[in-house]
Order: structure tokens, then C-alpha cells, then sequence
């Protein structure tokens, strides 16, 4: 059912692959589901799908419920469903464990949106915020500037950061 390209190239990055930039936490998923659509087949679609998405989406194909517990969630519902996608997720918490040692790969958190990505380095208690639509390569950290704006998208970037990192460390049954 699934197709995915996985490639991460060290020499087209610009940042380490294990951290949470753009070049790293956007991978290509091809779907080839017999239940989609000759119109939808071969399109593509920029909402954001999961890992914890894979699962469950295998299971309703198979006409088996997802258990509670999963925090993924049906995919298929953005091609064979597309009035629902309008409810599907529109930003997401993402987080990378230590790797040996912080000096080597420290741990990194973030908030990811389409048009902003606010970062978290918890082993350095640094942040970073991205304007993805003005600086897709994420190479002017905007964190820093007291501009009206940027200080607003700041408080509601770290507001939102704090909700969604509790509710995932809560062990709480919660579908993302």
C-alpha cells in the first residue's frame, strides 16, 4: 500500500539530518491504494501525515480498528474523503532523544507549522523560530526580533509548544 523515499543525503543538506528542519522532517510518502480514485491517483498533497499515521491507515484498509491508544490517525480520509482533510492537522509537536551524547546529537523539539516551525535545543535550553514562508531553508532565526508581529507568533509558538509537548508526555489515550 505504501511507498516511501527515505533519503537523506548529506550532501544536499544543510542542516544535520537528525535535527528538526525542514530537509529532515519532510519525507516523501507515496500511496498506492486500490480504494483511491483514477482522479486523485498521482497527485499530491501537502497536509501533514505522520509516522504514527502509517498504522492506522493500514488497519482501516484492512477494515480493522485502530486501537484507542494509537495516536495516529486514518490518513486515507485525505484521498478517499477530501471534504474531511479541512479537519485534518495543521501543525504538529516533534522531538529527537539524545544520541549517545548531547555533544554528538542533543535532543531537539519542536512546533511545526506551515508557515512558522518554533525549535527547541531542551540540553542547551536554546529556541529558534522560523518563518517558513519568507525562509524555507530556515537560515534567519527570527527569535530574536521584537517587531510586533514576530514577538505575537513567538508567544503563541511557545503557548501551543508547552500544550502539545504536555498532552504527549501525559500518557493520556490522545489521537494527534
Amino acid at each position: 500500500m505504501f511507498r516511501s523515499w527515505y533519503s537523506h543525503s548529506h550532501a544536499l543538506l544543510l542542516h544535520n539530518f537528525r535535527y528538526p528542519h525542514q530537509e529532515s522532517i519532510r519525507v516523501p510518502l507515496i500511496i498506492r491504494d486500490p480504494r483511491m480514485k483514477d482522479e486523485k491517483k498521482g497527485t499530491t498533497n501537502d497536509d501533514f501525515t505522520l509516522n504514527i499515521d502509517l498504522a492506522p491507515t493500514i488497519l482501516a484498509a484492512a477494515g480493522i480498528q485502530a486501537p484507542e491508544k494509537f495516536m495516529g490517525r486514518d490518513m486515507s480520509t485525505l484521498y478517499l474523503n477530501p471534504d474531511t482533510s479541512s479537519k485534518w492537522r495543521d501543525e504538529f509537536f516533534y522531538e529527537h532523544p539524545i544520541i549517545s551524547r548531547k555533544d554528538y546529537i542533543p535532543s531537539s523539539e519542536a512546533l511545526v507549522r506551515k508557515d512558522y516551525k518554533y525549535m527547541y535545543w531542551p540540553d542547551y535550553k536554546y529556541e529558534q523560530l522560523f518563518d517558513l514562508v519568507n525562509d524555507p531553508g530556515e537560515l534567519d532565526d527570527i527569535f530574536n526580533q521584537n517587531d510586533t508581529k514576530t514577538m505575537s507568533i513567538k508567544e503563541d509558538m511557545k503557548r501551543r509548544f508547552q500544550e502539545l509537548k504536555n498532552i504527549v508526555k501525559s500518557g493520556e489515550v490522545v489521537t494527534l
